[in-house]
């Protein structure tokens, strides 16, 4: 989160250059959204631009949890109630005793609640 202001927004792309000096990866720009608040819609654009990023708006969804400035209805999880349902369908063959299931359950489908009640 910076401010809207060139100087923010270079330094911004700066860091971001840097952090892929360092650490070897590359940012996908062509993937990458800037969302910024309070300003027209040409000075987003603009920020855009000067980011190489596409112009993101709310709702939107990171790492698979939703996000908005307003409240958020049960559809809007609907997305991870799915991902537990994918992780569920494999095991419904019989290769795994009861105490298998039981531990790949708990251990697997623990984890998605846990880490969606830490992001609220």
């Amino acid at each position: 989160m910076v401010e809207c202001d060139d100087t923010s927004v270079t330094n911004m792309k700066f860091l971001l250059y840097y952090f892929e000096w360092m650490s070897g990866l590359k940012i996908n720009y062509h993937k990458s959204e800037v969302i910024a608040f309070g300003v027209s819609s040409e000075e987003q654009n603009r920020i855009a631009n000067m980011l190489n990023c596409k112009v993101g708006s709310l709702p939107m969804t990171y790492m698979g949890l939703p996000i908005s400035d307003s409240n958020l209805g049960v559809h809007s999880f609907e997305g991870i109630v799915e991902k537990m349902r994918k992780k569920l369908q494999p095991w419904k063959g019989k290769n795994l005793s009861s105490g298998g299931r039981l531990v790949l359950t708990n251990s697997s489908m623990s984890s998605l609640p846990i880490y969606m009640m830490v992001m609220f």
